[in-house]
């Protein structure tokens, strides 16, 4: 298992420019939250080691977002303002989006910790400081043991990620980067979201890439996969001849693998079985979604008592039809991905 500071490096090819910025930036972000009681990790690409560093280097170093994990043993007044102030800071410099997580409790670690967001975590992380929470208070567990609704998360934050990208195609954005890694990272979600609801999910990209390449997916998408998985090792800013089309095939692979993780033709029956299956649909589910939506689902309300993101896939899926033109930001569905992503 990779846990804290592991791994000798943060990116994929052991940059040494981008390793030293990183650790400079570490240190210094380590030394400003100095005595708050925080307990900071570094999560995502980098902190698992296998992040991004720009070709061309015009527009910095970083490519992949920097994504931070906080947790605390009591609540903290000011950290939030604290850790936006870092984050607003570090975002100028190294133009990249810093993000901090809300500050979570022992409480948030173990309720949370089938979620694929925690269990990747657990298996690579940088401690940027205080106390190591995660070694001491987050079980590892086996992929085959994470839930069918945590397949439905990746579906729905990586479709979100497809139909922003769309948007800005259509548009004629000069936004290259965002467009590219939000299409590559649409591919690898689907695949992922695919081995994750057949139980066959491996924490490696290498040994994922392997089960899709062995599994009886179509060969397109076994092409799609592998083109993103070297995307990912070696991100660039090649743009397809036709932008639109490329777009539309993903799309079209990116339905046909929620129709596969469904099991089924009516994809959000096949949904809604699934999660019951594994225990994870009741009243709860239900009001929680109520109250935060602030909305009264009455007919059809069975379907609300499985886990949000599973219930909003077959938003994504509609959605998906069509590639985006208007503002995807004043969307319901934008609204509903803000509040229960």
């Amino acid at each position: 298992m990779l846990n804290a500071n592991a791994h000798k490096n943060f990116t994929a090819g052991g940059d040494k420019e981008t390793e030293a910025l990183l650790t400079r930036v570490l240190s210094e972000i380590k030394e400003t939250l100095a005595g708050t009681g925080l307990c900071v990790f570094l999560g995502g690409s980098y902190g698992r080691g296998d992040g991004g560093v720009r070709q061309d280097k015009q527009n910095g170093l970083l490519y992949n977002d920097l994504d931070f994990f906080v947790f605390a043993g009591k609540t903290q007044g000011n950290a939030e303002a604290l850790l936006k102030e870092v984050a607003e800071k570090y975002e100028t410099r190294l133009k990249v989006d810093v993000d901090f997580s809300r500050v979570m409790s022992v409480k948030d670690i173990r309720n949370n910790a089938k979620r694929l967001m925690m269990q990747e975590l657990k298996r690579g992380y940088h401690l940027v400081c205080g106390e190591d929470l995660l070694e001491k208070y987050l079980p590892e567990l086996p992929s085959e043991m994470l839930p069918f609704s945590e397949a439905c998360r990746l579906l729905l934050n990586r479709g979100m990620g497809l139909l922003l990208a769309g948007e800005k195609i259509v548009n004629d954005s000069c936004e290259t980067d965002f467009i590219l890694r939000n299409i590559y990272k649409a591919i690898l979600g689907a695949g992922d979201a695919m081995l994750i609801a057949e139980g066959k999910y491996r924490w490696r990209i290498a040994e994922r890439q392997e089960m899709i390449n062995n599994s009886n997916v179509p060969d397109k998408w076994k092409e799609y996969y592998r083109e993103a998985v070297e995307f990912k090792r070696s991100p660039h800013r090649q743009k397809k001849q036709d932008m639109i089309s490329f777009w539309k095939e993903v799309r079209d692979f990116f339905q046909g693998a929620i129709f596969r993780c469904a099991g089924e033709n009516d994809f959000s029956q096949g949904i809604f079985k699934r999660c019951c299956a594994g225990d994870e649909a009741s009243l709860k589910n239900y009001i929680k979604y109520c109250i935060k939506s602030r909305t009264l689902p009455l007919a059809g309300w069975k379907y609300y008592t499985i886990p949000a993101p599973a219930v909003l896939v077959r938003e994504i899926f509609a959605a998906l039809e069509n590639i985006p033109e208007k503002t995807i930001e004043q969307s319901k569905l934008y609204q509903q991905w803000v509040i229960f992503n």
